[in-house]
């Protein structure tokens, strides 16, 4: 497979309130409209890892097994540019990093769903762990 230049790109973002069955049809909707990067918020997905799916491989991180599916954060890279991911690092069930290699050095992702309850407590997270 030829490796694609990542010098242009369209890239999205989308809270899908639970992938559920939604799976399919999302791999379907990013590959149909050449979204090479998508970050997913309210996966309420359990656990953290990485998959594979018919156009892209997927770097997810959520709540553990034994908690009913709440929040969830998920990286999609189209496979054309897969191979570019240089790491990811799994900060919680709400935050995901990504960097990528690109022409011109390095471009990282992050994947992050915010509370809209709460805020004076991510602020706080906020001024913890970005502001230093």
């Amino acid at each position: 497979m030829a490796v694609e230049k990542l010098s242009q790109f369209k890239y999205a973002t989308c809270n899908i309130r639970g992938l559920g069955e939604k799976e399919e049809e999302l791999d379907n909707i990013l590959n149909e409209n050449n979204i090479k990067i998508s970050v997913i918020t309210e996966s309420k997905k359990q656990l953290h890892g990485m998959k594979e799916t018919e156009h892209c491989s997927v770097i997810y991180s959520g709540v553990d097994r034994h908690t009913r599916g709440q929040s969830g954060v998920m990286i999609w890279n189209h496979k054309s540019i897969a191979n570019k991911t240089d790491h990811y690092k799994f900060w919680n069930n709400r935050v995901i990093e990504a960097r990528m290699k690109t022409q011109r050095g390095h471009l990282t992702i992050l994947a992050v769903y915010a509370l809209t309850e709460g805020r004076d407590e991510l602020n706080e997270h906020c001024r913890r762990y970005w502001i230093k």
